[in-house]
């Protein structure tokens, strides 16, 4: 009777084991809505000169960068999704999200964990990304990405 007992009370602390253990580990992906803070069109001039595209415009599920804040023909586009978003304590928004560049002149594709910030205005992107892992924060002097700044074309 006591083995029976003993191994009765064993499996039940063994399944709420493993149900607890589940429920605890598991976490759910975060699903885009239409109207992400994200989306939108996002300017820097002071890039028009240089090597970073000048204008960037997001949609739900897609990108295309552009040479100039002026351009209509992008240089470079690809598909995206958010892993997470957050509001900070300061009322920041923050994303993570991957995407799957096309660099139109070479017809070459990678993909990319980003972090991006969204000022609590809602007027000022930061984007950070590279190759093999999430970064971390947004620091302009990394080596290992480049920071791009863009701000909201109204």
């Amino acid at each position: 009777m006591k083995s029976r007992t003993f191994a009765s009370i064993l499996i039940l602390v063994l399944a709420v084991m493993i149900v607890t253990g589940s429920c605890a580990t598991s976490k759910k992906a975060y699903v885009a809505t239409e109207n992400e803070e994200f989306y939108g069109t996002w300017v820097n001039p002071d890039y028009d000169e240089g090597i970073h595209p000048g204008k960037l415009v997001v949609e739900h599920g897609k990108f295309a960068y552009y040479t100039m804040t002026y351009s209509t023909h992008s240089c470079k586009y690809g598909e995206y999704y958010i892993a997470d978003k957050w509001t900070d304590s300061e009322g920041n928004i923050w994303y993570k999200y991957v995407d799957t560049l096309t660099i139109t002149s070479v017809r070459d594709t990678n993909e990319k964990y980003g972090l991006a910030k969204i000022n609590k205005s809602g007027s000022k992107l930061e984007i950070a990304s590279q190759r093999n892992d999430y970064p971390t924060e947004l620091d302009p002097d990394s080596l290992f990405y480049t920071l791009y700044i863009y701000y909201r074309q109204e």
